[in-house]
């Protein structure tokens, strides 16, 4: 079992441990991030060949249906996932890479009130996107004055969804690089929940794992009615 505390912008880093990010309902975009401490369970149950597998090889994806919550994505296969249920009716599913706990896939369903019905309800595109990247006292954080700072690569709109390409970076820590998406579940025309896909590693493998990167955000799908 997963032990994550809250829903937090990703500016805590895989190293920190999670936090309840305070925003105003109109703006309130919850959002994951993983510490070791909650990935580390998933590589003391990897077999161990999976260990050994070449790093330079491409993984194979499979396909993981929640059929809980009617949503269906493309995980490598072989990768084990474990669950958490948190506060607040929140649920998470996290994979990690057995080799490289540093690569991994983690998506998260926040129940969200009846007339947030759509994205816009959070705010267009570049709001969402700001919630991803370290804030402080206002603006946005920069190493040389925060020790943290995140940058925005690429920004999409698809499919009822916003898809995000960034990178976070922290004193001592190597540089991450981040595509998530979001998007509202519906039920019956009413707003059910709000889901969050991410997909990450370190960027010095980003070349590599691009591919399963995107591959892995492009699979997103609801199985039922939305």
């Amino acid at each position: 079992m997963i032990h994550a505390s809250a829903l937090t912008p990703l500016c805590c880093g895989i190293s920190s441990p999670c936090k309840v990010m305070q925003a105003s309902p109109a703006h309130a975009v919850p959002h994951v991030t993983l510490s070791r401490r909650v990935l580390l369970p998933l590589l003391a149950s990897a077999p161990l060949p999976w260990c050994v597998r070449s790093a330079s090889a491409a993984p194979a994806l499979s396909t993981l249906t929640d059929d809980e919550y009617g949503v269906s994505f493309a995980l490598p296969t072989g990768w084990k996932t474990s669950e958490s249920e948190l506060s607040g009716g929140r649920k998470l599913i996290a994979a990690a890479d057995p080799a490289d706990i540093d690569f991994n896939v983690f998506i998260a369903y926040t129940p969200i009130a009846a007339d947030y019905t759509s994205l816009g309800s959070f705010g267009n595109i570049d709001s969402v996107g700001l919630t991803l990247l370290p804030q402080c006292s206002g603006s946005s954080c920069t190493l040389a004055a925060d020790g943290i700072q995140g940058k925005m690569l690429e920004e999409v709109a698809q499919a009822g969804a916003y898809v995000f390409d960034y990178s976070i970076e922290q004193v001592g820590q190597p540089i991450r690089r981040l595509r998530t998406l979001f998007s509202v579940q519906t039920e019956v025309g009413r707003g059910k929940n709000l889901v969050t896909l991410t997909a990450q590693c370190k960027q010095a493998r980003y070349e590599e794992l691009a591919p399963t990167l995107r591959a892995v955000i492009e699979s997103f799908k609801y199985t039922g009615g939305t």
